[in-house]
């Protein structure tokens, strides 16, 4: 985890999308499931924060796809790089470890949906895995 006191940035690959964290960012969790798997072509690594923490400018290049029934996941219109997603009501934004700018403090400290983990795939770093989400 970083600290309260941080700004963090970054952006899609194009730089058409641009975005500022203030505060602490938890750390990454590596996510196995296969929306992600789809989304990212391999497993997600994801950070997040509060949602009055980050700062998206220019909004104008930043698309949302409902992926599912309880999310939501956003990507640069122009050059692809998925960025968030978000949980439907949650007061935060799951944030792409990728798209920020480096360096960021942060490390990697669980796999999760690792019941879903894709054929090709093996965890070999000896962190905890969770073969459903973060509540189990």
């Amino acid at each position: 985890m970083t600290t309260s006191d941080q700004i963090h940035t970054g952006s899609c690959l194009c730089g058409a999308v641009r975005f500022s964290v203030k505060g602490a960012l938890r750390d990454v969790v590596m996510c196995h499931c296969g929306m992600c798997l789809k989304w990212h072509g391999h497993a997600g690594a994801y950070t997040d924060a509060d949602d009055a923490q980050i700062t998206v400018a220019p909004t104008d290049s930043l698309a949302w796809y409902r992926s599912s029934g309880f999310a939501a996941r956003a990507f640069c219109s122009r050059c692809g790089s998925s960025l968030f997603w978000k949980r439907e009501g949650s007061a935060r934004t799951s944030i792409a470890a990728g798209t920020l700018d480096q360096p960021t403090g942060l490390q990697t400290v669980r796999h999760i949906f690792t019941e879903t983990l894709a054929d090709y795939d093996r965890i070999t770093d000896g962190l905890p895995c969770l073969p459903m989400g973060m509540g189990g």
